[in-house]
């Protein structure tokens, strides 16, 4: 599929535990499936239309409710202090997609960033942190495979740059015009705003 195939093993996964036709079950769904359905559901957005599909047809919407919802805390938790770090960096660069070994004033930004993308998809990242990057950056935990994420912004950069663009970054532009069907169309508008067209 266009997308990654963790998704789809998970897919698969709840698929298996759907009973009947009506869909998914309203209880005893294991815990880890009923936080991937949530994940699905508040990103719904960032979903592929055929990932969207695949939901619906298991009775998965943005607002059915499906599986058991966590009790919501009462504790209140102190802000991490990645976000004060996540905010310096973005100011610098516009963006929160550096390398795993990005330090921001001593920081591990890089890091920390990769360990609230994998909190994030596992559904255990709090709301809070989640609003505070993606106010920073919208595409700070793309659906598409991080690696073509980091690509499109050095690609990005070196354009608003004026810089000559580089034969390794020419060839990934070319392969993007050449696979465009198969893109996410959150991928095929980014690279419209620089200049990539099918």
């Amino acid at each position: 599929p266009p997308w990654p195939l963790p998704w789809q093993q998970a897919y698969h996964r709840l698929r298996t535990a759907a009973t009947g036709t009506g869909g998914v079950p309203a209880t005893n769904l294991p815990r880890r499936l009923c936080r991937w359905i949530r994940v699905q559901q508040e990103s719904w957005q960032h979903l592929h239309p055929g990932q969207q599909d695949l939901l619906t047809a298991l009775g998965i919407t943005p607002h059915a409710v499906a599986g058991e919802r966590p009790a919501r805390a009462t504790r209140t938790y102190p802000t991490s202090p990645g976000l004060d770090h996540a905010r310096a960096y973005t100011a610098q660069h516009g963006h929160l997609t550096p390398d795993k070994h990005t330090r921001q004033d001593g920081f591990p930004l890089g890091r920390w960033l990769c360990q609230q993308r994998r909190k994030a998809r596992a559904g255990v990242l709090s709301t809070t942190t989640i609003e505070a990057l993606t106010a920073l950056d919208p595409w700070w935990n793309p659906p598409w495979p991080y690696t073509w994420h980091r690509t499109w912004q050095q690609y990005r950069t070196t354009i608003s740059g004026n810089e000559p663009v580089p034969d390794t970054l020419q060839r990934w532009a070319n392969a993007q015009r050449s696979q465009w069907s198969t893109l996410h169309p959150g991928q095929q508008q980014l690279l419209t705003h620089t200049g990539i067209h099918p």
